[in-house]
């Protein structure tokens, strides 16, 4: 079971003077179980192809599959794929709406006809994992913080309990311990079996998270693949709005100087390999 995007191209504004062309001939797979990254510069397409991936918007040529299902099938088939996909938007306030925590988190479950019952455990679930207290449940969410506001748009996705999740910058906001804790989440919940696409533009956090990283260009789709062979590929040919992390430009300059060690973002090891080379 897999989201297909096959040759996907997005215009907005087709036919008038605003015109613009999102994507262009997009192709990427994400199974369950597996975390993509999607990296770019701002402009360059990554909030346009999230918000394909559940049906927010449909394709202008080309196509998404999730599951087998086409978006654009008819409306049952299109609530299914809503379900099966979770988006959590880059901006809380454009997905944050009722009076009450409570009420946010019940309607998602509800509009699936999940038991009041099951909505209500799955609910102090989803807030325990996300480290959001009960005692919130009765505030409105916009008397949060920007960090619990953002923790709680993940929650209120979760509780649904959908196969994928699509989050698009879900760290910005949240300071380092709090970034932490939600990508230890993340890499637990893939573990389980959740499908994740993270788009982020930040390329560090992607190399060291995910299982393989989609790079988009002024719309295009200019490299998918492993990490690994991503570095590789930034070494040999830099991608705009893209810039190695420092601890691997310090890797590049040491490796020009004759030095043989791993472009790696684990400094520990960096450093033991150094010594060791310095030692031999």
């Amino acid at each position: 079971m897999s989201i297909r995007v096959d040759s996907l191209c997005h215009v907005y504004h087709s036919g008038t003077p605003l015109e613009t062309q999102a994507l262009s001939g997009v192709d990427l797979l994400v199974e369950r179980g597996e975390w993509v990254a999607v990296v770019g510069q701002t402009g360059s397409g990554k909030s346009t192809l999230a918000q394909h991936l559940n049906a927010l918007l449909l394709p202008s040529s080309g196509w998404v599959k999730v599951d087998n299902i086409p978006t654009t099938a008819g409306a049952a088939e299109l609530r299914e794929i809503r379900r099966k996909v979770g988006l959590v938007f880059q901006y809380p306030e454009h997905q944050l709406f009722a009076e009450s925590v409570r009420e946010e988190m019940a309607f998602g479950p509800r509009n699936w006809k999940f038991p009041e019952e099951e909505i209500e455990r799955s609910t102090w679930k989803a807030l325990d994992l996300l480290g959001l207290s009960q005692d919130l449940l009765d505030r409105s969410p916009l008397q949060l913080s920007g960090g619990q506001k953002r923790r709680l748009c993940i929650a209120s996705v979760l509780v649904s309990k959908p196969d994928y999740l699509v989050l698009d910058e879900p760290t910005a906001g949240l300071d380092a311990n709090r970034r932490n804790e939600l990508l230890r989440i993340l890499k637990k919940l893939v573990e389980e079996g959740l499908g994740v696409v993270h788009v982020t533009h930040d390329l560090e956090l992607a190399l060291t998270m995910a299982d393989r990283i989609l790079v988009l260009e002024k719309g295009k789709a200019v490299f998918c693949g492993t990490p690994e062979s991503l570095l590789d590929e930034l070494l040999e040919r830099p991608v705009r709005g893209l810039c190695l992390p420092p601890l691997l430009e310090f890797v590049s300059r040491l490796r020009s100087y004759g030095y043989s060690v791993p472009y790696t973002l684990d400094s520990e090891l960096l450093a033991d390999c150094l010594e060791r080379e310095i030692r031999s």
